[in-house]
């Protein structure tokens, strides 16, 4: 008897499948053969599989066909690996901060959706962000917004971004 999913026609599985991370449409593509032709033979999950190993995020707007977002796909990889910085005159801007803070090993920085986040200090846990898109260089003021929470002192802060949908987890 074979799994009720098997029973579902091939167009509706790659629907389903569609919707899933491309981490776990790669795990489906290995589970078994049937799963794995599907997969290799959906152009749309073959694309979801190098956006996600890309780094990329796209929400599948209907605005563009799969063999358009392939093409940018592919346009987008091949810029990425001709890319070259001979100077540093590309760099838009450079900008010093004056952080009052000290950083540790526990301190990271990530650009999450053209937004800078600069997450846990020593002297005031908490987080600070840019957002690379309006950002305009200000002569010697931190450009940093600061969120930070004087009961958070001494504890184990730990911090989830979900820039897409406005949305910030701390964890203490």
């Amino acid at each position: 008897m074979s799994p009720p999913l098997f029973t579902l026609p091939d167009e509706l599985i790659v629907e389903l499948f569609s919707y899933l991370h491309s981490r776990d449409i790669a795990a489906c593509q290995q589970s078994c053969r049937r799963l794995n032709d599907t997969i290799i033979h959906s152009q749309l999950l073959q694309y979801l599989i190098r956006v996600g190993r890309s780094g990329l995020y796209d929400p599948l707007f209907p605005s563009h066909t799969v063999s358009q977002r392939i093409d940018a796909l592919e346009k987008w990889e091949s810029a990425w690996i001709n890319f070259k910085i001979k100077r540093s005159d590309h760099v838009k801007y450079k900008v010093t901060c004056p952080f009052a803070w000290r950083f540790d090993a526990t301190s990271r920085c990530g650009i999450h959706d053209d937004i800078l986040i600069v997450e846990n200090y020593l002297d005031d846990p908490g987080y600070g962000y840019v957002d690379l898109r309006t950002f305009q260089p200000e002569g010697g003021k931190c450009p940093l917004t600061m969120i930070a929470n004087h009961s958070w002192r001494g504890k184990n802060c730990r911090f989830a971004f979900s820039v897409e949908k406005d949305l910030v987890l701390a964890v203490l």
